[in-house]
């Protein structure tokens, strides 16, 4: 997959707009479906601002760029809610220490 695939392919996971990413990141949205398409370079700076409007790091961009699957990609349904229960109670004791 390709970077301006996977921004894509985030975006939609996260069923945004092209205007509400492009607003965060700082651009509009022209550019960035020129970026998904793969149709305009994009710098390591704008691909950081574009990363941070998605709530994903520049790491976890190239890890999946490199076909590094996460965790929650090994797991089926049920394991992905187990594990979306247990980062909301860790979030919700995280106070308590």
């Amino acid at each position: 997959m390709d970077i301006g695939g996977i921004l894509k392919a985030r975006r939609v996971r996260r069923d945004e707009t092209l205007e509400d990413v492009a607003f965060r990141a700082g651009t509009d949205a022209g550019n960035l479906s020129r970026i998904e398409r793969n149709r305009q370079d994009v710098s390591v700076q704008r691909l950081g601002r574009l990363c941070d409007a998605l709530e994903m790091s520049l790491t976890e961009l190239f890890e999946e760029l490199e076909g590094k699957a996460e965790l929650s990609d090994k797991l089926n349904t049920n394991g992905r809610r187990l594990l979306v229960d247990l980062a909301a109670r860790l979030a919700e004791t995280k106070g308590l220490y």
